[in-house]
């Protein structure tokens, strides 16, 4: 590297401690200059946000470049804020304000540090890292799915976010991936195959256990490209990082030590499948396994996978982020006194794999749906809810083509009902709610062995 001060964002990755040393308003800046195309889609990006923000006197990512607040042009900034305090080793900045019963751990903190040692070492590897980041969420501004129409005269408006991504990378219209003179080929490929995964699978889904284990059939494609792999490991693990960062961008306040866990968990566990030494299923109930261990150690009854009631309602304690004993009894307590007919339905909608010839349903945004629907209502509200779940996950399957998995998106429900004004007084107009349009998620699904 010359000795010369260092003029842009690829030079300073030629030494992370030279970008680290940089204050947070200056390292916002200097992206800013590689990627103000990238986070100008993003203040246009749709957020699902939840509570109050956090009073603090400094300024969010998002006022620094905009003089305004923009709630994925934060998450995305803190990302990469978080990948600094990790360089640096800021432990007490990086769980300033997590819930002080289950912090990070230190321990769990030097394992990122050892996990993103080798990026921190090779300057088009943490480029790499940056742009990936940059870009994961860019699906979410509606601006993207029209300019591919106007380019392709498909309509891919109600895909998922991550599937809109994929689109629009295959057609050339995110220009950050367009060719950079400094970023070699073989990091930019990375980039695409992490892209070209998250289009059926997303690491965050997993650990919640919102898709289905067709969805994961994607893993098999990275196998000898485990480096492509652990890239795309890591930008989805600075995303969760970054994940509360609209509300909080002092810290990362929701990346506590049992979520982190679920997420080391989840990393193993798709290793293996990438490496062949898992088939699908047996990755993805290694997810529920070994979420049932963390329960129970907590004092929570042994849950048996094995069991088709049992690995259905696990997938329900890993969508309702159950992680704690107080939490998993609730839970517990709403699906015993669960109507025999509702409860069947679910064992039976949660336990499919997803095929052509028998889809499964992946509800996507119920995580945050039923963590807001205990937060408001309690027990009631979940016996609501439950009930609503078991309608989405068993409404008409059939779509035309190759369909394995049916996407239903539960957001404009959750933003209409359960945080609208009558919900708390009466959580059962959640029952009377049609359930979300069917969307293609996954097609052409391939037989497991």
């Amino acid at each position: 590297m010359s000795t010369t001060t260092p003029s842009s964002l690829w030079d300073y990755t030629a030494d992370a401690k030279a970008l680290f040393a940089l204050s947070d308003n200056d390292l916002i800046e200097l992206i800013n200059k590689d990627f103000k195309h990238e986070l100008k889609r993003l203040t246009r990006a749709y957020a699902i946000r939840s509570g109050e923000p956090t009073v603090t006197d400094k300024p969010s990512p998002s006022h620094i470049l905009f003089d305004a607040d923009y709630d994925e042009v934060n998450r995305t900034l803190i990302g990469i804020l978080a990948l600094k305090w990790i360089h640096n080793g800021k432990y007490d900045t990086f769980i300033a304000n997590q819930d002080k019963t289950k912090p990070l751990s230190r321990k769990s903190f030097e394992w990122m540090q050892n996990f993103f040692k080798d990026a921190f070492s090779c300057q088009s590897d943490l480029y790499a890292l940056i742009t990936s980041l940059i870009i994961n969420d860019l699906g979410k501004d509606p601006e993207l799915a029209v300019d591919y129409q106007l380019k392709t005269k498909e309509d891919i408006s109600s895909s998922n976010h991550d599937l809109i991504l994929f689109k629009v990378v295959s057609v050339g219209l995110v220009k950050c991936l367009k060719g950079p003179a400094h970023l070699p080929q073989k990091n930019v490929d990375d980039i695409v195959r992490g892209i070209r995964l998250g289009a059926d699978f997303n690491f965050a889904q997993l650990v919640q256990a919102e898709n289905v284990p067709a969805c994961l059939s994607g893993l098999r494609d990275m196998r000898g490209h485990e480096h492509a792999f652990d890239l795309r490991f890591m930008e989805q693990l600075l995303d969760v990082a970054g994940a509360g960062g609209h509300m909080d961008w002092t810290c990362v306040s929701r990346l506590t030590e049992p979520l982190f866990s679920a997420w080391r968990n989840v990393y193993d566990a798709t290793a293996c499948i990438v490496k062949g030494d898992l088939n699908l299923r047996a990755g993805y109930d290694m997810i529920l396994s070994w979420q049932g261990e963390l329960l129970r150690k907590s004092g929570f009854r042994q849950l048996h996978i094995s069991n088709e009631e049992e690995r259905a309602f696990s997938r329900i304690l890993c969508l309702g982020n159950v992680d704690n004993l107080e939490k998993a009894q609730l839970y517990d307590q709403v699906w015993s006194s669960l109507d025999t007919k509702v409860k069947q339905s679910l064992i039976h909608s949660l336990n499919i794999d997803g095929s052509v010839d028998k889809p499964a349903v992946q509800p996507t945004y119920m995580p945050a749906f039923l963590t807001e629907v205990v937060m408001v209502g309690g027990s009631a509200a979940l016996t609501s809810a439950l009930r609503y779940l078991s309608r989405v996950l068993s409404g008409p399957e059939r779509l035309e083509g190759s369909v394995s998995v049916i996407e239903r998106d539960v957001r404009g429900t959750f933003q209409r009902v359960v945080q609208g004004p009558d919900f708390e007084q009466d959580p059962t107009i959640l029952e009377k709610e049609p359930i979300p349009s069917s969307v293609p998620a996954k097609v052409e699904a391939s037989s497991d062995s």
